[in-house]
């Protein structure tokens, strides 16, 4: 079985694939977990993987993060598309923009296809301004580094600042901290929405890990001032390390 998710909006996509892959993960607890990158590709995937499940586990789910980056995967993936889909094994294919040949057979023997464009404007530009900062700060909610490496690496390229993203990072942080302390939203004094959402993502961590993370955010706000540090760098690691333990 074969899942598809692309499109010139990578960080959208990375966040459906792996929110599919937590799902499933979760669903079968059983099945063995798989992550190949471009850069691990190996052709002998189709006959580990293709085939069936596996000898010590009911199923393999099996994530193919822009193996098409890869030139060998490239001439291959649009052939192996059919068998994949025909597999008892869960596969799920992140990609950006796709060539026609791939897109072609992605259509033709997927089971879903899900695709996310960024918004362009009148004269075709993307449209950097409606870059959805806070989806930043949900991911470091979550605690998933890779979703929030993407969508950091996105709001970048969108010409958002480092100082303003750490702003953002700081409130979202404050909140978890503000909501984990707090037995109702009425004496937290944030909004229901805001409360809600910051006291399920401070189940992600302990209180000291929350005290650390809003530390490590101050430092790096005011050594980037003082030149000691690049903000960029400095938050694009922080962002990587925010691993769950």
């Amino acid at each position: 079985m074969l899942y598809v998710f692309h499109g010139t909006d990578i960080a959208q996509s990375a966040h459906k694939a792996h929110s599919l892959v937590n799902s499933l993960r979760t669903k079968k607890p059983d099945a063995s977990f798989v992550h190949i990158e471009a850069i691990s590709w190996n052709p002998s995937l189709v006959q580990e993987h293709g085939g069936g499940q596996g000898l010590f586990s009911n199923k393999y789910i099996i994530l193919l993060d822009r193996i098409s980056e890869n030139t060998e995967a490239k001439e291959i993936f649009p052939d192996i598309v059919s068998i994949l889909n025909e597999s008892t094994n869960i596969f799920i294919a992140l990609e950006g923009k796709l060539n026609a040949e791939l897109k072609k057979a992605f259509e033709k023997h997927s089971e879903k296809i899900v695709v996310s464009d960024e918004k362009v404007d009148a004269v075709g530009g993307t449209k950097k301004s409606e870059f959805n900062i806070f989806s930043l700060a949900d991911a470091l909610g979550s605690r998933n580094s890779f979703v929030a490496w993407s969508i950091y690496r996105q709001a970048v390229d969108a010409g958002i600042e480092a100082e303003s993203i750490i702003g953002t990072l700081f409130w979202q942080v404050k909140s978890m901290i503000i909501a984990s302390v707090g037995k109702s939203v009425g004496e937290t004094g944030l909004s229901p929405f805001v409360f809600g959402k910051a006291k399920k993502y401070a189940e992600n961590y302990s209180s000291d890990e929350l005290r650390v993370l809003s530390k490590n955010l101050i430092t790096l706000y005011h050594d980037s001032h003082r030149g000691l540090v690049d903000a960029e760098l400095g938050l694009e690691a922080l962002l990587l390390k925010n691993k769950r333990g």
